[in-house]
């Protein structure tokens, strides 16, 4: 059985991270900086490749997370749910906004729905 760290690090290997690497080695295409405009188009109702994109990053770690539990959101949660709480989350921690949107994104998920152990 895998670990959930190990999956997850396997997850950001697959998808292009440096899983090593601090928050200054993050790409600009996988920094929050670049995903908060499209998450904020999806907030807003717009249909956009990057409003997708914000979602499909998000769709992609609460899928990962039924290995990991990392965050336990309630079965009521959707997309916008989601994006709504990782925005707020990033918004509220400016000096982060270059790190990985992905690893900020988990983040917040596990704040905002920590699971019982």
């Amino acid at each position: 059985m895998t670990t959930p760290r190990l999956a997850f690090a396997l997850v950001l290997a697959l998808l292009g991270s440096k899983a090593d690497a601090g928050p200054s080695a993050t790409a600009r295409v996988f920094s929050a900086d670049f995903y908060l405009a499209g998450c904020k188009d999806f907030i807003a109702g717009k249909s956009n490749f990057f409003a997708g994109r914000c979602v499909g990053a998000i769709e992609v770690l609460d899928a990962l997370n039924s290995d990991t539990k990392l965050f336990c959101p309630p079965d009521s949660a959707d997309n916008l749910q989601r994006v709504r709480t990782i925005v707020s989350y990033i918004e509220s921690r400016p000096d982060r906004k270059n790190e990985d949107f992905r690893l900020l994104a988990n983040e917040a998920m596990a704040k905002a729905w920590p699971c019982r152990r």
